[in-house]
């Protein structure tokens, strides 16, 4: 079954949408001839900035004729302070035959600035919960209007990203040849949650040299406020890559550079988080 997607509402920017959308009005009861539900919720594109919510709908009509989706109305309240109040017409409105299904995603999108604006206490916590309330307006063959009611909560993280750093390298030889270098990176998560590396894929640069490229860190827990240290060994040949590099190496601090992305797995989900980190590195001989 095809999966279509609801037009995204940017938190952020609610004032202005309020002024080309209708506040959310009480509707008369009636009886719905269309069931909703939620089928999955789950986070993406999680940044520093803010976060998606997105919520998968199964949209049952439960009658033997055709129901078109012409516009959905929600209120969105975080911790009891409404955050979002919105009616929403559809530009290509949705058929869905009698007695079928459609699966709808409905993003939200959450930036970090607009929610403190709205919910201060929600300053320097880890994650908070919502609420969505709300009718979706489907129409028959005639044009007869009936509403469905949806109702359903979820939980985002704050997501603060995650910091790429460096330990001194380790040099266990250095000659005017060639040197055994052990170059460590550190992981470090300032979230509220802990992830697992399921992937770590870089390229790195010592003096403005590229000397390698990899996969490293698999399988590395980083826990809450923690971090983790991730070795990347290597055995460089200045006969090759240059005797700017043995200089550069021979007369610390070494610039260094790492570049790539942290694909992790987390309770939120699975995300692929980029880097390009650099920095000056001290070098400290080890036996």
């Amino acid at each position: 079954m095809k999966k279509r997607r609801l037009p995204a509402l940017a938190c952020s920017a609610a004032i202005c949408l309020g002024c080309a959308s209708a506040p959310v009005q009480a509707a008369p009861q009636q009886k719905s001839d269309v069931e909703i539900t939620v089928l999955e919720k789950r986070i993406a594109d999680p940044t520093p900035q803010g976060v998606t919510l997105v919520f998968v709908l199964s949209v049952k009509n439960l009658l033997t004729i055709p129901k078109v989706l012409s516009r959905y109305d929600y209120r969105v309240v975080i911790e009891g302070l409404e955050f979002l109040n919105l009616q929403t017409a559809l530009d290509a409105p949705i058929r869905i035959e009698g007695r079928e299904e459609a699966r709808l995603a409905l993003p939200i999108k959450i930036t970090y600035d607009y929610l403190y604006a709205v919910v201060p206490a929600l300053k320097g916590r880890d994650q908070a919960g919502c609420f969505i309330s709300g009718e979706m307006w489907f129409q028959d063959d005639r044009g007869k209007e009936k509403r469905a009611p949806l109702s359903f909560s979820g939980e985002f993280p704050i997501f603060r990203g995650m910091e790429i750093g460096f330990l001194p390298v380790e040099a266990r030889d250095l000659t005017v040849g060639g040197a055994d270098l052990v170059v460590k990176a550190t992981v470090g998560n300032p979230n509220g949650f802990p992830f697992t590396i399921d992937r770590l894929s870089f390229r790195l640069e010592l003096v403005g040299v590229a000397v390698k490229e990899g996969v490293a860190g698999q399988g590395a827990t980083v826990e809450a406020h923690g971090e983790k240290a991730v070795a990347i060994p290597l055995l460089l040949d200045f006969f090759e890559l240059g005797r700017p590099l043995y200089d550069g190496l021979s007369q610390p601090p070494v610039a260094v550079r790492l570049v790539g992305e942290v694909e992790m797995s987390s309770i939120w989900g699975t995300f692929t988080i980029p880097f390009d980190r650099s920095a000056k590195i001290a070098v400290a001989k080890v036996s």
